[in-house]
């Protein structure tokens, strides 16, 4: 039931720009806000990966939500059950994809700051919005420990090892350089955030915008290699940048009603984002595994449904969905004998190597198997062998 998933998706984007579009009213009034979320939806991370199945969207929502709720609690109403939508909002981010909290966190204390002053710390309400936020993700991740296989990096030597990238100029050109203005803001887009940064860097609201693009830049770096293998971790930072070009945008706007030459400007600027989108993505919704199909097939024929199946590849969920079985997965380039087989120890029938990802430990994974598994199918895209 995929489609279910990615309708889920949709509502979950969907509604995040609307909150989007309610907190950034209240703050720099409803032309920006109108333009941050429509913005929003048109950038490319934006479009993809809230149509694809995946927890970010709907954490995304959870974090849109939680800022929604926490500024209609400290200007509108001090009513529980928006507090408790606050809570409840603001714990779902974490809880579906722990990194949130590197955005959620800095924001959480702002918003206390600029509400209360720094006795915001001596608030009980406030202290106890994130210690139900810190106490719900701290006890789901230790629980998920338990699991034979993680995604993400949830031991302090693993978060060590997940970071280790920082130091390398590789994620900070691939992050900022490439990824950012192509994804997150487009060529277009960036300029007017940067007009937008400057011109609206006087406003009232801009302290809090400011603090929000500084919890994202430090989001970036903090994903280490986690982010720099997929995309859509940058996710999050696509209403930050809205809201910035929407100020930019508002800003060209105004000029041009004293200058009517820079409306078509602005105008061409503003299409170029939607299309930048079309033209940058467009090459993401063809099949990019085309290798699965006929592995697929042969699992049919030589497999029982309820088979597992280990894969070593970075992409273990999608390579497992387009196989049609449940099974685990295993980072190709630092598996270990030990590891491999305590996952083997699960029940494990099959294992699924693609030649791409697994080019510098092939020779490895033949002398682990000689013994333990049959080869059954080689092509030059993957093997594929029958645990003994």
């Amino acid at each position: 039931h995929e489609i279910l998933g990615r309708i889920l998706s949709m509502v979950c984007a969907a509604w995040g720009a609307v909150f989007l579009y309610l907190f950034v009213k209240r703050r720099l009034g409803e032309r920006i806000a109108l333009w941050s979320a429509l913005v929003m939806c048109s950038v490319p991370v934006h479009v993809y990966f809230t149509r694809s199945v995946q927890p970010e969207p709907m954490a995304l929502w959870g974090l849109l939500g939680f800022l929604y709720y926490a500024d209609r609690w400290f200007f509108v109403s001090k009513r529980n059950s928006t507090l408790l939508k606050m809570v409840v909002l603001g714990s779902l981010a974490p809880l579906l994809k722990l990194p949130f909290l590197y955005i959620l966190a800095p924001l959480w204390a702002y918003l206390g700051y600029e509400r209360f002053g720094w006795p915001f710390l001596k608030s009980v309400v406030w202290m106890g919005v994130l210690v139900c936020i810190l106490a719900s993700t701290a006890w789901w991740y230790h629980y998920a420990k338990g699991a034979p296989v993680v995604l993400l990096p949830l031991t302090i030597q693993e978060h060590l090892d997940n970071l280790a990238p920082i130091f390398t100029l590789r994620l900070w050109r691939a992050q900022f350089v490439s990824r950012v203005p192509e994804l997150v803001t487009t060529y277009s887009g960036l300029f007017f955030a940067l007009l937008g940064f400057f011109y609206f860097r006087k406003a009232k609201a801009f302290p809090f915008f400011a603090v929000w693009q500084a919890a994202c830049i430090l989001y970036v770096p903090l994903l280490g290699e986690y982010g720099l293998i997929h995309r859509y971790t940058l996710l999050p930072l696509a209403p930050m940048a809205a809201v910035w070009i929407a100020c930019g945008i508002s800003t060209v706007w105004e000029y041009a009603k004293e200058h009517p030459w820079a409306r078509s400007f602005a105008v061409i600027l503003i299409i170029g984002i939607p299309i930048h989108a079309a033209f940058r993505i467009a090459h993401w919704y063809r099949v990019e595994y085309g290798y699965l199909t006929p592995a697929h097939q042969t699992l049919l024929r030589v497999s029982k449904p309820d088979d597992l199946v280990l894969v070593s590849s970075h992409e273990r969920p999608e390579l497992l969905y387009y196989l049609d079985h449940y099974g685990y997965g295993i980072e190709p380039n630092v598996w270990t004998p030990d590891q491999a087989s305590q996952i083997l120890h699960h029940g494990v029938r099959f294992i699924f190597i693609p030649k791409e990802d697994n080019g510098q430990t092939l020779t490895k994974w033949a002398a682990y198997l000689k013994k333990r598994a049959k080869l059954i199918e080689e092509t030059p895209e993957y093997l594929l062998f029958r645990v003994s």
